[in-house]
């Protein structure tokens, strides 16, 4: 590593801190937002006085026209999330960091939380910017991969341990 790139990550770190400190809100809170955002998915983090998720979602814009596009990243960042309603069942394969191979579990299709702070980002590639913005509202509906996520992260918090039907209780099946 040169010392170019060295300074640009203490440059980088130094406008992180300022951004985290901006929001008035406990350092270790902003554990899950970090890590969604530097090794991608979501996470969550509680201690005795208090809890804060980080959910990923991801749409990509691509041209036909000129065959380029990017994946623009949303992180919905909450302090204190709640579950106040769920919609549909969805059965499907997740795996854990603390397990080794996936599990069935059953997840919402439609989950609405609510937060004592929701925090967006948008990490834009294309453009090399990280946006990140306090929401005025304090509950939010996420459908599809960000409720599943979502509610992945709501069972660590709420149970600690994620638990479902292992995946060697399948059945193969030839088809011809």
């Amino acid at each position: 590593m040169d010392i170019e790139e060295i300074q640009a990550i203490f440059k980088f770190s130094a406008l992180e801190k300022h951004m985290i400190s901006s929001f008035g809100i406990q350092e270790d809170l902003f554990l899950p937002f970090l890590l969604s955002l530097k090794s991608g998915g979501s996470w969550s983090y509680a201690s005795e006085e208090t809890k804060s998720m980080a959910v990923k979602d991801v749409i990509t814009y691509y041209s036909e026209e000129s065959k380029t596009g990017y994946t623009l990243e949303k992180i919905y960042f909450f302090i204190e999330p709640e579950v106040i309603a769920e919609e549909g069942v969805i059965q499907r394969l997740e795996k854990c960091g603390t397990k080794e191979e996936r599990e069935l579990v059953e997840r919402p299709y439609i989950i609405t939380l609510h937060a004592k702070k929701i925090i967006f980002a948008e990490v834009n590639p294309d453009l090399r910017k990280i946006t990140v913005r306090e929401l005025k509202k304090k509950h939010i509906k996420l459908k599809g991969t960000p409720a599943y996520s979502a509610a992945h992260e709501m069972e660590h918090l709420e149970k600690g341990e994620v638990g479902g039907i292992p995946l060697w209780t399948f059945e193969y099946i030839k088809s011809q």
